[in-house]
């Protein structure tokens, strides 16, 4: 909640007319909601703050973790991450022995956490992009998970401005799934977790339905391959990602996104959540200019310009095709169809009320952050420094350009294919 005070300053006129005229709303900052502090050895403390590209546990007969001052019941701390490694402020995944309690972005609720992350957004000068990301997300009704800014301070320390969230694989298990994996490039699985005792369905049956998603995508067309996909992931939120994506111009999900399996007339389908928001408002998605990536189910594609993306699969409302599946959602006219019909669906939900709301709440959820000096000064280890200034303006431009992007996306959807 923000805080005004009234303040009355006396004037010449006095009486009824100061009543009505002398006084003035003065902002008072809210307190930070959660506060963690890690405490460790000094030679830890400066291990984590030298260390770079690499991930690890952290390793301290003494460590201890706190919230509001309030001891909790720590099992494990780890660096995570892979472009925070590389500065001084890094990204840990936590783990506890019992869940902690931690008020929600409103301050209305409260949610119970026992593994989260806490992201340092080290590439984001003014902290913004995931929130704008995993909001509009959670407007499509694709982002689950629970997320908010918070301070992370080590040895009493302040380390910045933190996104904390929820951990995709404690969400999995409270959905009754037993099977999440993170997709990696080339249709591969990067990393996942399996969590028996729901269904009794071994992990090699979770990955093989997970692999048959791509096990068509060249030698089906149509419906015949919408039925396909859509039998083994629910393909109407998928689309609903993509449009979100296409609308931030995020350059890079092929691997930022999780599957976790559910359970849908005796079979198993997944369904996804997206991950990190730290490469938005892009030119060029990530297949321009670098093939490693691409996809090969269909070839060696490789993409030098945007314009070859363009005269490969024409003005297509995707931003990034450089994972298989994207490529035949544009390429495929039923496909196509389908995701332009969710699209549709989704900017029926969106306008620009939806964006104001959005930015108006970021502003409420950091302008705490940004009222301390200290706090925001740490941003000299990142990429780039923040300031008041820097915020205010990066926020105002972003607001606009998805304001503008949106009306686009709208008029585009509604003007006939030649």
């Amino acid at each position: 909640m923000r805080l005004y005070r009234h303040i009355l300053f006396p004037g010449i006129l006095g009486g009824l007319l100061c009543i009505t005229s002398c006084y003035q709303e003065v902002f008072i900052p809210d307190e930070i909601d959660e506060v963690f502090n890690l405490t460790v050895s000094s030679g830890v403390q400066e291990f984590l703050y030298e260390s770079r590209d690499t991930t690890y546990t952290v390793d301290d007969p003494g460590i201890e973790m706190y919230l509001n001052d309030i001891s909790m019941p720590l099992k494990e701390i780890r660096v995570r991450g892979k472009t925070s490694l590389n500065f001084k402020r890094k990204s840990f995944s936590v783990f506890l022995d019992a869940p902690v309690t931690v008020t929600d972005r409103e301050g209305l609720g409260v949610k119970s956490l026992l593994r989260f992350k806490l992201l340092a957004m080290a590439m984001d000068y003014t902290y913004i992009e995931n929130r704008i990301g995993y909001g509009l997300q959670e407007e499509a009704g694709v982002m689950p998970l629970f997320y908010k800014y918070v301070e992370l301070r080590i040895n009493d320390d302040t380390q910045g401005v933190y996104m904390l969230v929820e951990d995709p694989e404690q969400f999995f298990i409270e959905q009754g799934s037993e099977y999440i994996l993170r997709r990696g490039y080339h249709h591969g699985i990067w990393d996942s977790e399996y969590e028996p005792g729901y269904h009794f369905i071994a992990r090699e049956t979770y990955e093989t339905r997970f692999r048959e998603i791509y096990s068509k995508l060249t030698s089906y067309q149509g419906g015949e391959l919408y039925s396909w996909i859509n039998a083994r992931m629910d393909l109407a939120q998928y689309f609903r990602k993509m449009g979100v994506d296409y609308l931030l111009k995020n350059g890079d999900y092929t691997d930022e996104v999780f599957f976790y399996a559910t359970m849908d007339n005796q079979s198993i389908r997944y369904r996804v959540i997206p991950w990190d928001y730290d490469d938005l408002f892009k030119n060029d998605p990530h297949e321009v200019g670098r093939n490693w990536g691409t996809g090969t189910l269909f070839g060696e594609r490789v993409y030098a310009t945007l314009d070859d993306i363009y005269a490969e699969i024409g003005d297509k409302m995707i931003f990034s095709i450089e994972d298989d599946l994207d490529y035949i959602i544009a390429m495929d006219p039923v496909l196509y169809t389908r995701y332009e019909e969710e699209l549709r669906k989704l900017l029926d939900k969106l306008n620009e009320a939806t964006i104001d709301r959005l930015f108006n709440r970021i502003n409420h959820e950091l302008s705490v952050f940004y009222n301390h000096s200290e706090i925001i000064g740490q941003s000299e280890f990142d990429q780039e420094r923040s300031s008041l200034e820097l915020w205010e303006n990066n926020m105002e431009q972003k607001k606009e350009l998805l304001k503008e992007r949106l009306g686009q996306m709208k008029q585009q959807l509604n003007t006939p294919s030649q």
